[in-house]
């Protein structure tokens, strides 16, 4: 009569395969969550960039410079300067009253900083 059971040692064996491929499994899925939250944390930062250069267009700090907290922001820290920008024309003259507009977002947890730039005329 022939053994049809495993030994000890086929089953430990199938173990440490079995092992190896849930390690690789669980990387693998905590690699696409890192993934997705990094491109979240870059999609909320672009879209605050929107919002923010906007309502700077329409309410630009005027002191040159303004800065809203991440704690109170969903994460993301965000500022926009406004000085005047040197930009000459064919004669080589400064042209005025042209500022330019800078917004800057940054996830407070890291990440990619994003920034946008505007001309603004305001005589």
């Amino acid at each position: 009569m022939k053994n049809r059971a495993f030994t000890l040692f086929e089953v430990l064996i199938a173990l440490g395969v079995f092992a190896v491929a849930v390690t690789g499994l669980a990387l693998a899925l905590q690699s696409a969550v890192d993934a997705a939250l990094n491109a979240r944390s870059r999609m909320l930062a672009r879209t605050m960039i929107e919002s923010r250069l906007a309502t700077a267009m329409a309410n630009p700090p005027l002191d040159g410079r303004r800065e809203i907290d991440g704690r109170t922001n969903n994460g993301i820290h965000v500022l926009e300067t406004f000085e005047q920008a040197e930009i000459r024309d064919t004669n080589n003259a400064i042209l005025p009253g042209m500022w330019r507009l800078k917004v800057t977002a940054e996830p407070v947890r890291g990440g990619i900083k994003e920034i946008a730039e505007i001309l603004v005329y305001r005589p």
